[in-house]
């Protein structure tokens, strides 16, 4: 059976690469010179956050201060003896940290570094930071090695490489997940599981199936999007081929999807247990945070013209970080120029790559498709279903709630045909000419991902009034943040998140606390607001000795709503321990 590096009218050139390698150490030079090119060029594209990276946290206060946490937990807090469960949040009860946005690669790496070189909170805002920004230098040049594999041409894996890692996805993702975030591991995945194909190599599965857990480690949606491209690479090959699989075709496949179950079978039978057993692991928004049709030639936010695509935003579904999904104008012309000029040979593997994209749009699509936020209707008023309706309703397939994730699977296929088109391009009988038109096309799709306009960053302080909590010499006790709002709104959400991050300025449990499955009933649900001598008595028995009255923390202002009770009775009932202007300290007991 052909595989699939045939469908390159290269793959002669791609061989000869290959057999003439210098060695291990040319490889290995290689790769950190592109991974050192690739780091220059996030340093100056990302050049505002640069002279910040020690004393704020990339991107709004959102999500990130939530990922700021669970860095501290892993790196300082956490308990190895019951890790997946912690007391730190919905104090007293705990909560299980079972669904938890872990980025685990990035968590565990920093936890590492700290104490390898002893180093103490003060560096997490910094670690954190790098952590999040050297996906973009790793994932090019995991790129870069998947691009060449097909083009066997320098100059064009550079620029596919470029296309996923600068991906407008992953910069808005940058700022609010770093599970999300972390793509760098896809392109290896990617290439490892075809080099295994194609060689039939033990070692190579078993690093395909390594670099299948690092993908889910990162983001467990990714478990589910890298088998659909297991899924979409075996069947393509199948009816290309018009055979079934056999051979190591078949195996490949098999053999990586069960590898990956049974090697992170410690975390998802959890998982799975906890979703199954309660409704309250599933939430909504398969048919809300998903890829919508404008939303592919839409300028993002950060876009130099993002001021031109602002209607298109204001009516797209979910947050603008999940409706991002610009592929890129001049991407879209290097592609058709690649489809109608190119050679039948070329043309195959174009058809493998729209194929890939269009498989995974559709994955992004969710259960419907949409048009400026409405799902698009065919004559009789019914929707156009997609895949996913099936999906968002099989057990724990339906946690998969955010479907339009699965677009960095689409930029990657993208990369591949951009990066061909560019080798064609460069390799053209009128070379003086081509390599000119590269070089400008090159520069214009820097310029297509640039972010121009500006990126903000959440200033990390901490209040001098939870120095007072943070010193307190008494051990196990709790403390209550408000207003607490309602964990299932944006306000409540966002709470839960800041108070999160001033835990790690304090170091106490929390009543509150914002994970991504709430599992559990807790203190803070059944918290009397209106009956402050009963609320006493109700905190003395949690062990809960001081309440926080948050006014701005960290310059963000909350709404006191009045399910959270009298806010002005609350300083004249509970001693002060401190009262400023972004939050006030109170005694319990």
């Amino acid at each position: 059976m052909p595989d699939l590096t045939s469908l390159s009218s290269t793959r002669t050139e791609g061989t000869a690469d290959r057999s003439s390698m210098p060695g291990a150490a040319a490889f290995l030079a290689r790769g950190l010179g592109v991974f050192l090119l690739f780091a220059a060029a996030t340093a100056i594209l990302f050049w505002q956050w640069m002279p910040h990276l020690h004393s704020a946290l990339i991107g709004p206060p959102e999500d990130n201060l939530n990922d700021f946490w669970n860095t501290w937990y892993v790196a300082f807090a956490q308990n190895a003896n019951h890790f997946f469960y912690t007391d730190l949040l919905r104090f007293p009860e705990g909560t299980p940290l079972t669904y938890q946005s872990f980025a685990y690669p990035q968590v565990f790496a920093i936890a590492l570094i700290s104490k390898i070189f002893g180093l103490g909170p003060a560096s997490l805002i910094l670690q954190q930071n790098l952590g999040l920004l050297i996906s973009f230098p790793l994932a090019g040049t995991g790129a870069f090695y998947l691009v060449r594999h097909f083009a066997a041409h320098t100059g064009g894996a550079l620029v596919g490489g470029f296309v996923f890692a600068f991906n407008p996805s992953h910069v808005e993702h940058v700022m609010h997940h770093a599970g999300v975030s972390q793509i760098e591991f896809i392109p290896f995945f990617v290439l490892a599981f075809l080099l295994t194909i194609e060689r039939k190599s033990i070692l190579l599965l078993a690093a395909t199936v390594v670099l299948f857990a690092l993908n889910a480690l990162s983001c467990w949606y990714y478990i589910f999007y890298a088998s659909y491209f297991v899924v979409f690479h075996t069947l393509y090959v199948a009816i290309r081929d018009r055979a079934l699989p056999r051979g190591w075709q078949l195996i490949t496949p098999i053999a990586s999807v069960t590898g990956v179950v049974v090697l992170l079978s410690p975390l998802l039978v959890p998982m799975v247990r906890a979703g199954l057993g309660s409704m309250s692991a599933y939430l909504s928004g398969s048919d809300w945070y998903v890829a919508d049709l404008l939303a592919y030639p839409a300028f993002p936010p950060f876009h130099a013209l993002g001021p031109w695509a602002e209607g298109i935003y204001s009516r797209l579904n979910g947050n603008e970080w999940e409706a991002t999904a610009y592929l890129g104008l001049v991407n879209m012309v290097v592609l058709a120029w690649l489809y109608f000029s190119g050679r039948v040979q070329d043309r195959r593997l174009l058809t493998y790559v729209l194929c890939g994209m269009a498989v995974f749009c559709v994955v992004a699509s969710g259960d419907s498709l949409h048009v400026l936020g409405h799902p698009l209707r065919v004559p009789g008023h019914r929707t156009i279903p997609m895949p996913g309706v099936v999906l968002s309703h099989l057990p724990f397939f339906k946690n998969v709630r955010t479907p339009s994730r699965a677009i960095v699977f689409v930029y990657l296929f993208m990369a591949i045909g951009i990066g061909y088109a560019v080798t064609l391009a460069w390799r053209s009988p009128t070379q003086h000419i081509g390599r000119l038109a590269v070089a400008i096309v090159a520069a214009l799709i820097v310029l297509d991902f640039f972010p121009a306009r500006r990126l903000p960053m959440t200033p990390l302080l901490c209040s001098p009034g939870l120095a007072v909590i943070r010193d307190d010499p008494e051990q196990g006790f709790g403390v209550l943040d408000l207003p607490q709002g309602l964990p299932d709104l944006p306000q409540g959400y966002l709470a839960g998140n800041l108070y999160m991050s001033q835990q790690t300025c304090h170091g106490r449990p929390i009543a509150q606390g914002t994970t991504s499955r709430n599992l559990v009933v807790s203190l803070r649900d059944r918290l009397e607001t209106t009956d402050f001598p009963a609320q006493r008595r109700q905190l003395v028995d949690a062990r809960v000795k001081y309440i926080v009255i948050n006014h701005e923390p960290m310059g963000v202002p909350l709404q006191w709503l009045e399910t959270d009770g009298n806010k002005d009775q609350y300083s004249t009932f509970y001693p002060v321990a401190y009262d400023g202007p972004d939050l006030t300290v109170l005694r319990v007991y």
